[in-house]
C-alpha cells in the first residue's frame, strides 16, 4: 500500500475548489436509482475514494461495508471487479441490496415482469383479500390499500424468491409513496387531514412504470459487472463481525463505510422510515430470520440499532468508553454540566455501540490495509458532536492509524435534518477519514 502516494493524489483533488463536493455529479445511474433511502451517500464521489484506493493498492480483492444502506459501496466495488460483502440491521436495506446485487437474465426478467403485469390486471377486475396491520387505516387510505393489496397478492404468486425479491422492491417504492406520511421528514408524522383527502396516487401504474424502470436499471449494471461475489448478511453488526465462521481474521482487503452519525431516533429514523413498506411485504421473502417483532412498533428497527438501548451512567462509566475518548469524555461532561443527563446518555450509548464494531473490525482486516468513513456531526443541544475526533480517539486505541481526513460540502442536506433539538440545524459537512490498520 502506497499510502503517501494515495496522501498526495487527496491532497490534490482537495485542492481542487469543491471538487469532493460533486455538485453537478451526484447523479444515481442504473440500479443506484432503484429505490429511494435516507441520507444515501454519492455513488461517484464514492466511486472516486474507490479509484484512488486501487490505484495505489494493487492487492484489494474485497471490500466490506459494515452499514450498507441502499448498498452504494457495495454497488461501486462490483463495477470495479471486487468481491463485496455487506451488512445492515434494517431488512429495507438487505432486500434493496439483494435486488440490486442480483445478476439477472433478460428473458426471464422480462417475462417475469410481463406475467406479474398481467396478474395485476386482471386481479384488478376480481374481489380481493385487503391486507390488513395495525394502523393500515391510519398510513393508507382505502383505494390505496386495495390497490396495494392487488399488487402484493401477484407478487406472491410468483414461485422464484430472486424474482419476488425484485419485485418488493419496487413496490416498497410505491407504498412509500403512496401513504399518507409527511415528506418533510424521514419520522412518521401523518399529512393534515386536508392533504390526505386531496391527494391522488395511482399505485398500480405508477408500479408499472417502476418495475419497468428497475428493470432497465439492472440490466444496465449487469454490463458493468465483472466476475465477481457478493455476501450479505441481515443483522446487527456488532455481533456478526465477531463470528469467525463468516469473517476471518486478517481477511479483508478494504473498508468503506458510512456508519450512523447518531441513535437513529434523534438522528436519521432509518427505521421509521422504512417500517410502513416493510409491513406489506412477507419478511420471509427478505431473509428467513427476520422475525415480526422488528416492525411490531414504529421504532423498533431504530432501538435495534446502534445506540437504540439507552445505557445508564453506571453502564457507561463501567464500560470504560468515556475514558477511551478524551473528545467524547469532554462532551459528554459539558452535557451533564448543563443537566443534559439524557442527551449525555444517548450520546454515550451510540458511541459505546459504534466502539464494539470499530474494535470488531480491527482483527479482520489485513494488515496495512485501509479503512475509508465518511462521517458527520450531529447536533445535541445546538452544539456539534465532534464524531470525526471520537472516531479517530477510537481507531488509535483499536490498532489503526489516521492516514489523512478531508472535508466536503453536502448539496443536498435536507436528508441529513437533525431534528433532535428545537431549531434544528442540518449536517452540512462530511469528514472522510481514511485509517490504516498498523502492520
Amino acid at each position: 500500500m502506497e499510502a503517501s502516494k494515495l496522501i498526495s493524489d487527496l491532497r490534490a483533488k482537495e485542492n481542487i475548489e469543491a471538487y469532493w463536493d460533486f455538485r453537478r455529479n451526484d447523479q444515481r445511474s442504473h440500479v443506484h436509482s432503484m429505490i429511494k433511502y435516507p441520507a444515501v451517500m454519492v455513488p461517484n464521489m464514492q466511486g472516486e475514494i474507490f479509484d484512488l484506493v486501487l490505484k495505489h493498492d494493487s492487492d484489494v480483492r474485497n471490500v466490506l461495508d459494515p452499514f450498507m444502506g441502499s448498498g452504494t459501496i457495495l454497488v461501486e466495488g462490483l463495477t470495479r471487479g471486487l468481491n463485496v460483502i455487506g451488512i445492515d440491521i434494517n431488512p429495507l436495506s438487505y432486500l434493496a441490496v439483494f435486488a440490486k446485487t442480483q445478476k439477472y437474465a433478460k428473458s426471464t426478467l422480462n417475462n417475469k415482469c410481463n406475467q406479474l403485469l398481467q396478474r395485476i390486471e386482471i386481479a384488478q377486475k376480481q374481489d380481493i383479500m385487503l391486507h390488513n396491520f395495525e394502523g393500515i387505516n391510519k398510513w393508507y387510505v382505502d383505494e390505496i390499500i386495495r390497490s396495494l393489496s392487488i399488487i402484493r397478492a401477484c407478487i406472491i404468486q410468483e414461485p422464484e424468491i430472486k424474482y419476488r425479491r425484485f419485485f418488493w422492491v419496487a413496490f416498497a417504492e410505491i407504498a412509500k409513496q403512496a401513504d399518507n406520511a409527511r415528506t418533510s421528514t424521514f419520522k412518521l408524522h401523518i399529512k393534515l387531514e386536508s392533504m390526505i383527502q386531496e391527494t391522488t396516487y395511482d399505485c398500480i401504474k405508477n408500479f408499472g412504470e417502476k418495475l419497468s424502470i428497475n428493470m432497465r436499471s439492472v440490466l444496465e449494471f449487469k454490463a458493468l459487472r465483472c466476475r465477481e461475489t457478493e455476501r450479505l448478511y441481515y443483522g446487527d453488526s456488532k455481533k456478526l463481525l465477531n463470528d469467525r465462521r463468516s469473517f476471518v481474521e486478517n481477511s479483508i482487503d478494504l473498508v468503506i463505510t458510512s456508519p450512523p452519525y447518531g441513535d437513529n431516533s434523534t438522528t436519521i429514523t432509518y427505521g421509521q422510515y422504512s417500517v410502513l413498506p416493510l409491513r406489506w411485504i412477507p419478511l420471509s421473502d427478505i431473509h428467513e430470520t427476520i422475525s415480526n417483532d422488528i416492525i411490531a412498533s414504529l421504532n423498533r428497527i431504530d432501538r435495534c440499532s446502534l445506540g437504540g438501548v439507552n445505557y445508564q451512567l453506571d453502564q457507561l462509566n463501567e464500560s470504560g468508553i468515556l475514558e477511551a475518548s478524551s473528545n467524547l469524555n469532554a462532551f459528554v461532561t459539558m452535557l451533564l454540566a448543563e443537566k443534559m443527563t439524557d442527551k449525555a446518555r444517548k450520546v454515550a450509548s451510540f458511541i459505546l455501540d459504534f466502539s464494539e464494531v470499530l474494535q470488531s473490525l480491527c482483527p479482520i482486516v489485513k494488515p496495512g490495509k485501509l479503512l475509508v468513513f465518511t462521517v458527520g456531526n450531529r447536533h445535541v443541544n445546538k452544539t456539534a458532536f465532534p464524531l470525526h475526533l471520537v472516531l479517530r480517539d477510537l481507531a488509535q486505541l483499536y490498532g489503526m492509524d489516521m492516514l489523512y481526513d478531508f472535508r466536503r460540502n453536502i448539496i443536498k442536506n435536507k436528508n441529513y435534518v437533525d431534528t433532535s433539538v428545537q431549531g434544528f440545524k442540518t449536517i452540512n459537512k462530511e469528514t472522510i477519514m481514511i485509517l490504516q490498520k498498523r502492520s
